[in-house]
């Protein structure tokens, strides 16, 4: 750890960082030219718009139900936003495609209707990584012969890594202005912490870190 680091700043690097990160490079994968949908724009899946810049995707999509974190998303690298409110979003994440359908999802939200818009997004070989962690026996239907051209499904813990690996180089590429995580923190005294958690559920702040 660099003695001018910031914690305030790298504390979100271990849980949500290493998620959204991680699950874009080491299980997604996206090569040159590919698209990837990114479905949540909180901590994971903005951590994974800033990974996914870092790819060869040529087409990132953003898709949130907050105008301001649509907009962040964007700074960070996004090529295209969804605003999922009153959206098809099958249709929307197909139209920006060209009708061809994603090739790589990464669902942040666990809202089962998301996920179902997702999954009928998919190109043909292409994958939606789970990550977002619904209540326990959470369904969600699929068409099986949908699935049959290629298209899969994984679950993600972590971001699929080695923290003792990952986690350093997280530190690196922040320093170096390349994973620009400060854009989403925001520290608040402990004694304000319903403050952070009214600002986090209201959309006002990504990541709320206590300060003791």
């Amino acid at each position: 750890m660099p003695a001018d680091a910031d914690l305030g700043v790298l504390a979100p690097l271990g849980c949500g960082v290493q998620t959204g990160v991680g699950t874009v490079l080491n299980v997604l994968k996206p090569g040159f030219g590919d698209s990837i949908a990114i479905l949540g724009a909180g901590t994971v899946g903005l951590s994974a718009v800033m990974a996914a810049a870092l790819s060869p995707a040529a087409r990132i999509i953003a898709v949130d139900r907050v105008p301001s974190r649509l907009a962040l998303a964007r700074e960070l690298g996004a090529t295209d936003t969804i605003d999922a409110r009153d959206v098809d979003l099958t249709a929307a994440l197909r139209e920006l495609t060209g009708g061809r359908g994603v090739n790589h999802a990464l669902d942040a939200t666990g809202v089962p209707a998301v996920i179902e818009a997702a999954l009928g997004a998919l190109a043909i070989g292409g994958t939606l990584a789970f990550v977002g962690a619904p209540p326990f026996g959470t369904a969600v239907p699929v068409d099986v012969n949908a699935m049959i051209p290629g298209r899969c499904v994984i679950g993600v813990t972590e971001g699929a890594a080695r923290p003792q690996t990952l986690l350093p180089a997280l530190v690196e590429l922040q320093r170096q202005g390349r994973l620009p995580v400060e854009r989403l923190v925001k520290t608040y005294p402990f004694a304000d912490v319903q403050q952070a958690a009214d600002d986090i559920h209201a959309g006002r702040t990504i990541k709320p870190v206590l300060v003791f």
